[in-house]
């Protein structure tokens, strides 16, 4: 039986592993352990349960243990999808509460609920007079399961707006087939077992980098290939690949289509290879994607990443979407979170400026 792990105040009490549920409907046991302990907790304060994911959406539970308002006689629940991405979802939800034998009734079960817009997340309330003086609260803990059935859905669309829009204009010359056939190849690079050949007046026209390379001042001083470190063939190959095309569609996302910690993946270790070419464009590319794929479970390693090359619209991005208070709880529990603050240690007060001067959530 699944026990629910509580997030209070973004620290980790307990932790399970997220739940997967793959098909368009699926359910989920809330076990609320300690209900006595959460009183007193105040108005609007609330505990935030893991993400758990039904369909290929992420979902969490917010427990209100003193209710959302202040003076309130019951405490709330409110579902909501963790994600600003989501446009045209209809769901219907389902909640009820469990005897301790799992079983349920028709006078425990609350009617469903249909909501169209996914940013209106439905909101449960229960009296806490009535939860004490049932049955359903034994031991100092009840369980409620949350049934969620997606019914429509549209386009995934982000909320907010992303200002870097190709502001710069791609050429119309594809160079490709050179690179694909290696005809007049006059440089040799070795990325791990591979050697791969291109040409010096392409690369050096649309990189600063390979220009100081092959005709700065250590022009001949290194004869023979050139060894790539520290990158994998794939991403070295896609990086040219937009060189020599100047395409935004490049053909390494497509391989990896549905799949979407690969394409994650992907575009992180692109953009570090285009940050490192100076390749502005291709970096720029590897922004939107990343934005376009932001979720919890990336956010962390996505604003590392974000910081380290200076990327301020993405993290710009990121900060906005780990501003609320339920994200930032999900985000804490995953294990990049300690590795991307040694690497942005003033995350936590540019989050408190950024919460200050934004009107309330």
């Amino acid at each position: 039986m699944d026990t629910w792990s509580l997030v209070v105040r973004h620290k980790r009490i307990k932790a399970i592993p997220k739940r997967t549920v793959e098909s368009r409907k699926g359910s989920y046991l809330l076990k609320v352990a300690g209900y006595s302990l959460y009183e007193g907790i105040g108005a609007g304060s609330c505990i935030s349960s893991p993400v758990f994911t039904i369909g290929r959406y992420n979902w969490i539970i917010d427990y209100y243990p003193d209710g959302d308002t202040t003076g309130a006689e019951h405490f709330a629940l409110f579902i909501i999808v963790p994600t600003s991405n989501v446009k045209d979802l209809a769901v219907k939800y389902n909640f009820t509460v469990l005897a301790h034998d799992g079983k349920s009734s028709s006078n425990n079960e609350y009617p469903t609920e249909i909501v169209t817009n996914i940013h209106e997340h439905p909101k449960y309330y229960l009296k806490k007079k009535t939860l004490e003086a049932s049955k359903f609260l034994k031991g100092d803990s009840f369980r409620i399961r949350f049934t969620i059935e997606i019914i429509k859905e549209g386009p995934l669309e982000k909320t907010m707006h992303y200002s870097r829009d190709d502001e710069v204009t791609a050429s119309n010359l594809s160079l490709v087939s050179l690179l694909e056939t290696g005809e007049g190849a006059d440089v040799s690079f070795i990325v791990g077992e591979d050697i791969i050949h291109a040409h010096k007046y392409i690369l050096a026209a649309r990189s600063p980098v390979f220009k100081a390379q092959f005709f700065g001042p250590m022009e001949g001083k290194k004869k023979g290939s050139i060894e790539v470190k520290d990158m994998d063939a794939s991403i070295f190959e896609a990086m040219l690949h937009f060189i020599y095309s100047d395409s935004e569609s490049l053909p390494v996302f497509d391989e990896v289509e549905g799949n979407r910690p690969a394409t994650v993946a992907l575009a992180q270790h692109l953009l570090v290879a285009a940050d490192m070419y100076g390749l502005e464009r291709l970096k720029r590319v590897c922004e939107k994607k990343l934005y376009e794929f932001l979720d919890v479970d990336n956010l962390a390693t996505t604003l590392a990443l974000a910081v380290q090359h200076y990327c301020s619209d993405l993290k710009d991005a990121c900060m906005h979407f780990v501003k609320a208070p339920y994200v930032l709880g999900a985000v804490a529990l995953a294990e990049e979170f300690e590795h991307m603050i040694t690497i942005y240690p003033t995350f936590f007060k540019e989050l408190r400026q950024l919460n200050t001067a934004a009107e309330p959530y």
